[in-house]
């Protein structure tokens, strides 16, 4: 973003400082949405401050020249027919040497699916981690989310068992929980690029092309959160429970999961919101 921005301002101004006009013309250059032209001029303001240590003329842009509203797109929510035809694709997936691809792929996604666990955090899970004794597991800190041990189901701590046990017999070396090729960790890239196969032909009912590993987390929580609106459960304490859970510092945030006239949780919303306030 800083080298588009500087190319612009080698066309527009040459030679001349950096401004505010500048930075306000760059991050208006195309239509957008206040939110991504604040995220363009909050880009331009940390070089602008290193350009200023340079040359008193500098300008640096104040916060809020826009009025952006971080709104989330919605997520997309999984049908337990997309989650078993996911999992049965999974089977088809090509072997790596060691035959253990398909294998990583479906214990790492029934996690995500049973669990809300972030991606990034299920890939980083290593042995130590996982505790099947005591049927729990053991998250780090990750986002400005503090570490924390969430609950094991026991078709879950004998699925996790399992996997663990294949992966150690085929790469002893490794304390990594769930590997790539060559007993690797799981990377990233490799895994969005994966399931972007798995899920091939499966329409998004959210406001993305297509579903993300992501979305697991939020259909836990939205699956969840119906459950108890329809038991009439004492809600505000069930939702403080599920916020640290799921590892969210601020409680606030946990309000992202809870969308109105979607699976039964219009009642869940106005009961949340009204619990938020007073947070």
């Amino acid at each position: 973003m800083v080298s588009a921005f500087a190319r612009f301002a080698d066309r527009a101004a040459p030679g001349e400082p950096l401004t505010i006009r500048l930075a306000t013309q760059w991050a208006m250059r195309r239509p957008a949405l206040p939110v991504t032209i604040a995220s363009r001029l909050g880009a331009i303001r940390g070089f602008a401050r290193y350009c200023a240590s340079l040359d008193p003329r500098t300008q640096i842009p104040p916060t809020h020249l826009t009025r952006a509203v971080a709104r989330r797109r919605v997520a997309h929510i999984f049908t337990q027919a997309q989650v078993r035809l996911i999992l049965r694709r999974t089977q088809g997936l090509e072997a790596w040497r060691t035959n253990l691809r398909p294998q990583t792929y479906r214990t790492f996604i029934s996690l995500l699916e049973c669990t809300g666990l972030r991606p990034c955090e299920a890939r980083r899970l290593r042995d130590e981690d996982f505790d099947p004794a005591t049927q729990t597991l053991r998250i780090r800190g990750v986002k400005c989310s503090p570490a924390r041990t969430i609950p094991l189901h026991p078709s879950t701590v004998r699925a996790l068992k399992s996997y663990q046990q294949t992966r150690q017999a085929r790469f002893p070396f490794t304390h990594q929980f769930f590997v790539g090729p060559f007993g690797r960790p799981l990377q990233s890239c490799a895994a969005a690029w994966t399931f972007r196969r798995l899920v091939r032909g499966i329409p998004s009912n959210g406001a993305r092309p297509r579903p993300r590993l992501y979305d697991f987390r939020h259909t836990f929580a939205t699956r969840q959160i119906a459950r108890w609106a329809r038991q009439q459960v004492p809600l505000a304490h069930h939702l403080t429970l599920l916020s640290r859970y799921l590892g969210h510092k601020y409680f606030r945030h946990t309000y992202w999961y809870v969308q109105q006239e979607r699976f039964a949780l219009r009642a869940a919303s106005d009961r949340f919101r009204r619990y938020r306030d007073l947070a």
